[in-house]
């Protein structure tokens, strides 16, 4: 409905001249509550040159991104030559290849003409469970029409990481299908990888094998870890429970090292370091950007307050930070502000319910939701969201837990409460919030207890990270279990640390484990 709001302003800022325009608004009002794959409306506003209102559609299309249109809107974006579609082809791809499991379900999958198929299969970060899923999507386009695709395999089976397969199911589903048996291009792809799982000093002969074939995907994400004392930079492949470093002290700026108990997004491309200091009496208002492409680091425009130790998160292409200590007396704030990136600029919103330290907070249905903290010598228990369409903070059902230095994160639909401490002791135990109604309940303990952790949601798992009691340990809760386990335990020093999610780059590479040839499984 906001949507639809913002392009009625536009539609009344229109002089009568552009009666063409006007009747367009009317017309992609249509198209977005029909949800038709007509975007050749897009193509229209263009011609009329009313870039405000180019932007709006363009705003609308990505909001209505999914799985049912991705392809449809990948393909319209490649027919037109339009400078603001070329970021929206880039976004419907990635969002194709980050939901392929569920894309390759749809009617639109089918659709797919042979070559745009390869494209995507070919994607290093082509995001699968398993790379079976990626074989029988082929096999799925392939019988939608059989006659006119059986030749295609040739094309489309390279594309599949054979050796990341069982061999038995390679002999079983693969080598003996009637698809892949009349193809004899393909046929002795199949045979070949089942030589290099019997004898993986193939993989290194001058034998002509794809070594692609055996090399793991990259993951759609990986987890950014910031320390506060080493000022390192270090990124977690889940996919391999390893750490990969990627930037250290030496290159950092000068007037960097100071600083301390600074809080970390993830936006555009870029790592924000928000508010710092060293003590209570020396907050700072500066804000740093690390661009995880160029490896460059920014001073951006400061903040309306200085803060440190306070919250901060991600809403709708903007930075939120909330509350944190004051630069005069010590104590805590209760005031919030937004950061714009596209104008560099600060500015206040509307002030929390409570004031806050050591908070954590989450975005959930287009609202941030921040708990617990440290405010008047006291550990809270209390919660509230702030709607940005309303300006408005609103208090909801108090954590049956008080808590602070807590990890809080949106995860399946509902808010979990992780850890923390409640003023004497560190805590294992976590909650989760429902926000339909308005209610926590508990949710299974740590396995450890954790000091100045961080905590994140990766491949729809919550991840949480500590390096701590001299050890470096990384522990998720995955909700298909209930339970969470330790995917990483290895000794290292003291340290705080600060994490983020980055997905989407274009270097991804940089931030993950080798990409080189697996051994091969030799067992059937």
């Amino acid at each position: 409905k906001l949507k639809y709001n913002k392009i009625t302003e536009e539609y009344n800022k229109l002089s009568t001249q552009q009666h063409s325009a006007k009747l367009f608004c009317c017309d992609f009002t249509y198209y977005i509550s029909d949800n038709s794959n007509n975007f050749d409306l897009m193509m229209e506003v263009h011609q009329f040159n009313v870039k405000s209102l180019e932007q709006t559609c363009f705003d609308v299309l990505k909001d209505h991104l999914c799985t049912e249109n991705c392809i449809g809107l990948w393909q319209f974006t490649k027919v037109w030559y339009i400078p603001i579609l070329f970021q929206l082809k880039y976004e419907a791809f990635h969002f194709i290849c980050e939901n392929f499991e569920e894309v390759s379900l749809c009617v639109e999958f089918l659709q797919l003409e042979e070559q745009e198929l390869a494209d995507i299969l070919g994607q290093d970060g082509l995001t699968v469970t398993q790379e079976s899923t990626v074989y029988q999507s082929v096999l799925r386009w392939i019988n939608h029409m059989p006659e006119e695709r059986q030749g295609a395999i040739s094309t489309l089976l390279p594309k599949v990481r054979l050796g990341l397969m069982d061999k038995s199911y390679i002999t079983d589903n693969v080598l003996n299908n009637d698809v892949v048996k009349t193809n004899p291009e393909s046929h002795l792809l199949v045979s070949d990888t089942l030589k290099v799982m019997s004898q993986p000093s193939l993989l290194c002969s001058e034998s002509g094998i794809n070594n692609t074939l055996f090399c793991h995907r990259l993951p759609n994400a990986v987890l950014l870890m910031f320390r506060f004392f080493s000022k390192t930079i270090e990124a977690f492949d889940y996919r391999t429970n390893s750490w990969i470093t990627v930037h250290t002290h030496p290159s950092l700026e000068d007037s960097m090292t100071h600083l301390f108990f600074y809080s970390t997004v993830f936006l555009g491309r870029c790592f924000y370091i928000v508010g710092s200091g060293l003590r209570m009496s020396d907050p700072s208002n500066k804000v740093w950007r690390f661009n995880l492409v160029t490896h460059t680091w920014q001073e951006m425009s400061p903040m309306q307050e200085s803060r440190y130790l306070m919250s901060v998160t991600v809403l709708k292409g903007c930075i939120y930070a909330m509350g944190g200590f004051r630069d005069d007396d010590g104590t805590s704030r209760r005031t919030a502000e937004r950061y714009q990136p596209n104008i560099n600029q600060w500015t206040f919103i509307a002030s929390m319910n409570e004031e806050r330290i050591r908070a954590s907070c989450t975005t959930l249905n287009n609202k941030i939701y921040i708990c617990g903290g440290w405010s008047n010598y006291r550990v809270l228990n209390t919660a509230e969201y702030y709607n940005p369409d309303t300006n408005q903070w609103t208090l909801i059902t108090p954590m049956g837990t008080p808590r602070y230095r807590l990890g809080v994160v949106a995860y399946m639909g509902h808010i979990f409460a992780v850890g923390g401490s409640d003023g004497s002791r560190d805590l294992r135990s976590a909650e989760a919030y429902d926000p339909v109604t308005n209610t926590w309940y508990d949710v299974p303990e740590m396995v450890h207890r954790h000091s100045y952790f961080d905590i994140a949601v990766m491949n729809k798992k919550i991840f949480v990270v500590s390096c701590s009691t001299r050890n470096r340990i990384v522990e998720c809760y995955d909700y298909t279990t209930n339970t969470w386990s330790v995917v990483f335990s290895g000794m290292d020093y003291n340290d705080c640390v600060r994490c983020c999610v980055i997905s989407g780059l274009p270097n991804m590479a940089e931030y993950c484990s080798p990409h080189k040839p697996i051994i091969p499984r030799t067992q059937v």
